[in-house]
């Protein structure tokens, strides 16, 4: 009597137990980190190979023709692909079959082919970049049984467990038919463990194997059968069970098993795959078909043959099945460990609205603005570059010799929105975590000059003060001045003086005594609150050398800075992430894009047309020899004493910003042409067509673009070659050259 009332307090605190876990039904979900989607059209300049290396990434199966949801196929001109369904924050998209015809390099037409409409516009889905997983590692997604196919939910019972809706939870034939198989064959052979017991051991019970666990598994077992539904057992059992590893990370569950093996999620298997799915369950490691094809094959043929005993599937079923021919997405871990900076940039921020334990739980999805292609071309030419200036350069293979690694930021963004396409924190995430975007404050050199420009050509306009224009001339003749005390006089990169010149010849050569005597004459407050309002948060003093860069910054906030020029004089605030939502579809979170204007259009163009001089004549013209042949503007950027090299550079669509140094501020001897432009250079041209445009800025009805002299002044066929420089309205020049202006 004793042993009886302790068993049955024993059984009702089971209960309890059981009752509580599962009926919450709770996992530890990940949260999942997406790239931008991506965008098609007719007349979008862009080959098949670049779309199909996207569908090869996200999974897609390469098929003779592209029949079955997440396959697609490729001829010369025509990519037809099945789209999957995709949860978007705004809608849910259900997948239909498309043709993309291309012709001369360009998309032709789009056509879905279910419907025979043609589309004016095409989004294929997001790319998974990242989970944020608990300490388990566990990647699943939920998934209701009207979910899970038929011939799935039949394939699992015929083989692990035939006689599930006649047990209650223990089944003492199969027991007992374990046993004798594993005798006659002197080794473990079959497992006498119903679903239900595969579900106890698994979702209530610690792996160890002891007498007391198998009790207890027995026990919960049959509470559980007496307390639920089959369906809700199996319901739970298909979203719990482990279906083997990628990498570090545990697969369980259908859906996400689904998504691994076959590229698509789980309510749009076939029976073959069904089968195979089934077979994997058993041993994933041994029957998995990313490792042994022959084994995974034989698997699911004898889980067809079992269903086909238990009249699940007729015979015509069972032949077609078998012959099957076994289709691998091969892309889908392709991206695994790129962005990892852009990652934990992106973590940083979600933990000031979501604690850790959340992130790790509840199975949120993150959408960010990432480009995952743009990111993949990013890391690439940050590693090519830095590699080729290690081995070309005798100080650089010194330095490295030492144990000293030159290091690079590369930033990437729309100017109109801010979106961040790539981000690229250091040369490698493994060695080093910190992020050379955010984080690092270094000197911009003379990266920072066009903001003296801009304070100069917004200076006087409507004022009587000198209205300054790109054809006004400045002494770049050696000075001295005092600061706190001491002595201070800036020096040319050439060591050369130049005499009258240009502010755009001033600027597009980057002569550092004209722009520290450009900053003096404006004002150096001016030159700070420009700066500052087009977005540079760090401290600046108003002290001469603040024209040549002397004063830190971070990548990022001089990226931002630059957005005013080609967004018409506007400042976008970089956004990584776009929206947040439950694994229910609620929006938790969703940004806008934050935008100020900052200066106006006419000035945000004189600055881009001065910008696109450095770079087809100046200091950044290296890059027409380095084959990029865009349209773009921009300016390089060297520190005095070579410890910093940069280049931000921009189309009227993408800007992108590269850093190149050391550290711990040892000198590298780059100059921002040697050290950040070849990185430009690569991730533009690797990038084309997006990253080289062929449209030029906009200019308003207020610009006039002037014939004018090297001087500066109206042109006269006596006053040599003229060029054509532009002008804010009524302040162009209004005398000619003279004779004293001729070459």
């Amino acid at each position: 009597m004793i042993g009886t009332a302790a068993l049955g307090v024993y059984l009702i605190a089971l209960d309890k137990e059981i009752r509580a876990k599962f009926e919450a039904r709770r996992w530890n979900l990940p949260s999942r980190v997406y790239s931008d989607s991506f965008y098609l059209f007719p007349g979008l300049t862009i080959s098949p190979d670049r779309i199909e290396q996207k569908l090869f990434r996200l999974g897609y199966k390469k098929a003779p023709a592209s029949k079955g949801v997440g396959e697609y196929a490729v001829s010369k001109n025509l990519l037809s692909v099945y789209l999957r369904n995709f949860s978007y924050p705004s809608e849910e998209f259900v997948g239909f079959p498309v043709a993309i015809q291309f012709a001369e390099g360009k998309i032709a037409a789009i056509t879905r082919l279910d419907e025979g409409d043609s589309l004016k516009a095409l989004k294929i889905e997001p790319e998974l970049i990242a989970s944020i997983f608990d300490e388990k590692m566990e990647d699943r997604t939920l998934v209701k049984l009207d979910e899970v196919p038929e011939d799935l939910v039949n394939a699992v019972v015929a083989i692990e467990d035939e006689r599930f809706y006649q047990h209650h939870g223990i089944d003492p034939k199969s027991i007992a038919r374990a046993i004798l198989m594993d005798i006659l064959h002197f080794k473990a052979l079959q497992g006498g463990s119903t679903l239900t017991q595969q579900l106890v051991k698994n979702y209530f019970l610690s792996p160890e194997k002891t007498i007391v666990r198998k009790v207890n598994e027995v026990l919960m077992a049959l509470i559980l059968e007496y307390r639920y539904s089959k369906e809700e057992i199996l319901e739970a059992y298909l979203n719990e069970i482990y279906f083997g590893q990628r990498g570090p990370i545990s697969i369980t569950g259908v859906e996400e098993s689904s998504r691994h093996y076959f590229g698509k999620g789980v309510s749009h298997l076939d029976l073959a795959e069904s089968a195979m799915l089934a077979g994997l369950i058993r041993l994933p490691g041994e029957y998995s078909p990313f490792r042994n094809m022959k084994k995974a094959v034989e698997r699911r043929n004898l889980v067809l043959k079992q269903m086909l005993d238990q009249a699940m599937i007729a015979d015509g079923q069972f032949t077609a099945a078998g012959k099957e021919k076994v289709i691998l997405p091969q892309g889908t871990n392709e991206h695994r460990g790129h962005a990892l900076h852009f990652i934990d940039f992106v973590q940083k921020e979600l933990k000031t609205n979501y604690p850790q334990e959340i992130l790790q739980s509840e199975g949120l999805r993150i959408f960010t603005t990432l480009d995952l292609e743009a990111q993949e071309t990013a890391e690439a030419a940050v590693q090519k570059k830095l590699d080729e200036i290690e081995a070309a350069r005798p100080k650089q293979k010194k330095l490295k010799q030492e144990g000293k690694k030159l290091e690079a930021a590369f930033l990437a963004l729309q100017p109109q929105t801010g979106a961040i396409r790539a981000f690229v924190g250091g040369r490698d995430f493994g060695e080093s975590q910190f992020d050379r975007v955010t984080d690092a404050h270094r000197q911009p050199g003379s990266a920072f000059k066009p903001f003296v420009y801009l304070t100069a050509l917004e200076t006087g306009e409507g004022a009587s003060e000198k209205k300054w224009t790109l054809a006004s001339t400045i002494e770049d003749e050696h000075f001295t001045t005092k600061v706190g005390g001491k002595s201070w006089s800036p020096e040319n990169y050439d060591k050369k003086e130049h005499g009258a010149v240009t502010l755009r010849e001033a600027l597009e050569n980057s002569y550092n005594i004209s722009a520290s005597k450009l900053a003096m004459a404006v004002g150096l407050d001016k030159v700070v609150e420009t700066a500052k309002a087009a977005g540079i948060d760090s401290p600046l003093e108003p002290y001469p050398s603040l024209a040549l860069g002397a004063f830190e910054v971070t990548p990022l906030e001089l990226a931002r800075a630059y957005t005013i020029f080609p967004n018409q004089g506007t400042r976008t605030e970089p956004v990584a992430i776009m929206s947040v939502v439950t694994r229910d579809g609620k929006v938790l979170q969703k940004k806008g894009y934050n935008m100020k204007k900052v200066v106006s259009p006419e000035m945000a163009y004189l600055m881009s047309s001065v910008l696109k001089g450095v770079v087809d004549r100046g200091t950044a013209s290296p890059a027409r020899k380095m084959g990029f042949t865009g349209l773009a503007a921009g300016k390089t950027g060297t520190t005095s004493d070579y410890k910093d090299s940069w280049f931000v550079g921009y189309t009227p669509d993408l800007l992108a910003l590269a850093w190149v140094g050391y550290d711990d501020n040892t000198a590298s001897g780059l100059s921002g042409a040697s050290g950040a432009l070849p990185i430009w250079v690569e991730f533009m041209k690797r990038l084309n067509p997006p990253g080289a445009s062929k449209s030029d800025f906009p200019a308003t009805d207020n610009i006039l673009l002037v014939k004018v002299s090297k001087t500066g002044k109206l042109f006269k066929e006596s006053c040599g070659e003229p060029y054509e420089e532009a002008f804010l309205k009524g302040t162009a020049p209004e005398t000619y050259c003279d004779e004293e202006d001729r070459p």
